[in-house]
């Protein structure tokens, strides 16, 4: 039995179920929408074959996800520095910041790293330079991204990909008003 089917006879089963008064609750009036019906008409509705156009194949598509606070690493970044505007993202970060958050992402100490007020900046940054390895190395990848999410401190970075924040507001934000930031810059970005 194929869903469809198996939906409308669930439908029609409880429908039933409630005219032999095997419900408390009242009869529905005569005019009333019959559920089996309109569950009748949205399963015709699902089978009208839908436009290819209006759908990407997957293979055509990607999804950005960024990590969150516990993915740093003393040395984070090291690689991503020969990519286009990876140490002016490094630049940006240090006058917003106000110390060097290159320098404390490439040699530590990992204890220092480890701190909320430095991970998370140092995780923002580090994410925003892999995109642009990512758009340097395969730029269709970005250029047919349907999605950007992340994790934690992630939300952040993929907020500043979307365009939907300032990478200044991502870099500067303190670790207890990020829950508070990113709900206020979804609701933002939804109107």
């Amino acid at each position: 039995m194929n869903v469809r089917v198996a939906r409308a006879a669930w439908a029609r089963g409880c429908v039933a179920g409630c005219r032999r008064g095997a419900s408390d609750l009242p009869l529905p009036p005569p005019r009333a929408v019959d559920v089996a019906e309109l569950l009748r008409d949205a399963t015709a509705a699902e089978e009208v074959p839908r436009e290819a156009a209006a759908r990407r194949p997957p293979g055509q598509c990607s999804v950005l996800l960024f990590p969150g606070q516990g993915s740093q690493v003393v040395g984070m970044g090291r690689g991503l520095l020969r990519y286009p505007r990876v140490r002016e993202l490094y630049a940006a970060a240090r006058s917003v910041l106000g110390y060097d958050l290159l320098e404390l992402s490439l040699h530590g100490p990992q204890e220092a790293l480890d701190r909320t007020a430095h991970c998370q900046p140092a995780v923002f940054v580090a994410s925003l330079a892999a995109v642009e390895k990512l758009h340097h190395l395969q730029p269709a990848v970005i250029e047919n991204c349907v999605a950007a999410a992340g994790f934690s401190v992630g939300e952040f970075a993929a907020l500043v990909f979307a365009g939907a924040m300032e990478f200044s507001e991502g870099a500067a934000v303190p670790p207890e008003e990020c829950l508070q930031v990113s709900l206020q810059t979804y609701q933002e970005a939804a109107r």
